[in-house]
């Protein structure tokens, strides 16, 4: 598939998402219930996925080449983890900046979560969610922008979108972030099952400290709404962020490990000598993707605001 043909998907995406969710509202508001949150997660990686799938499948491409999740060395699995832990510092930081203008989504649905058995959610949110994202971010669009031989760009916009699927702008803030270094991490390994064992750690971990901190949980929404909780989010951000930079550094150095260890160092080491130019992978479809995007992310915190929801 080329990169054309991976914007329009996304645009099929994105409507997709936001029908289901204007939908879901509606029929909430009429019937005063609500979905469980195991099936609301999977109809959403739905919209992700049949999209997606329905694009590779109608333009003849195979899905083991377009998504390459093959096999990778077991040092490098065993690297993984610790790839993940030095992003955290990173990823706090992102979603500190994001909670300075607008809530954190995951402390809102927090409730949710923690009503239902921890490996149900690890199942959900820890193994399935991951699974599709990573098939159709670091699998599909980016393989799909990679054969432009634009590497830099198509590891960028492929984050990007990543970001702006979730439809919410304190996911989005981190989303890019991890998005690279995902993606950076499919560069090092070829192969898509690493950042799927990335996301996947990721995840799981988040669900099982929400699970740990329940009684932190049930309070944080009340100090996020505090100018005194904000005020802390301003001096956490100095240390995290410095931290983020070290941490971040020493992911890349293990990038590099990775990558030897893949024999792909010589390959992931040239990255920064491929074609620039990114912007010649945007087209008018995917334009208009993200005008829609931005229009209902904003909306959204809008009406938030106003009702005080």
């Amino acid at each position: 598939m080329d990169y054309k043909k991976a914007n329009r998907a996304f645009l099929y995406m994105i409507l997709a998402t936001i029908c289901f969710t204007v939908l879901y509202t509606v029929w909430m508001i009429g019937t005063m219930t609500t979905i469980p949150v195991l099936l609301n997660n999977f109809l959403a990686e739905m919209m992700i996925f049949i999209p997606s799938l329905a694009m590779i499948l109608f333009y003849g491409d195979r899905v083991s080449v377009l998504v390459p999740f093959k096999k990778i060395r077991i040092q490098s699995a065993l690297l993984i983890p610790l790839y993940v832990l030095l992003l955290v510092p990173l990823v706090v930081f992102f979603n500190s900046l994001s909670m300075l203008f607008v809530d954190n989504t995951v402390v809102e649905m927090a409730d949710q979560i923690l009503a239902l058995p921890l490996w149900q959610m690890l199942l959900s949110i820890g193994i399935f969610g991951p699974f599709i994202e990573e098939f159709v971010f670091r699998g599909m669009f980016l393989q799909s922008y990679q054969r432009t031989g634009r590497i830099i760009g198509s590891i960028v916009l492929s984050s990007v979108l990543f970001g702006m699927m979730h439809l919410n702008i304190n996911q989005f803030a981190y989303g890019v972030a991890m998005g690279i270094m995902f993606a950076l991490l499919v560069e090092a390994t070829g192969s898509v099952l690493s950042s799927f064992l990335a996301h996947a750690i990721f995840n799981s971990a988040e669900v099982v400290l929400m699970y740990m901190e329940k009684d932190v949980l049930e309070h944080a929404q009340d100090y996020v709404e505090g100018m005194e909780f904000k005020n802390t989010i301003l001096i956490s951000m100095g240390v995290y962020f410095v931290l983020a930079v070290i941490g971040t550094a020493l992911a890349l150095c293990l990038l590099v490990k990775i990558a030897n260890l893949e024999k792909r160092q010589e390959f992931f080491i040239s990255i920064p000598k491929c074609k620039k130019q990114g912007y010649k992978l945007v087209t008018v479809p995917l334009i208009v993707a993200i005008v829609i995007s931005l229009a209902y992310m904003i909306g959204m915190e809008v009406i938030f605001k106003i009702t005080g929801v």
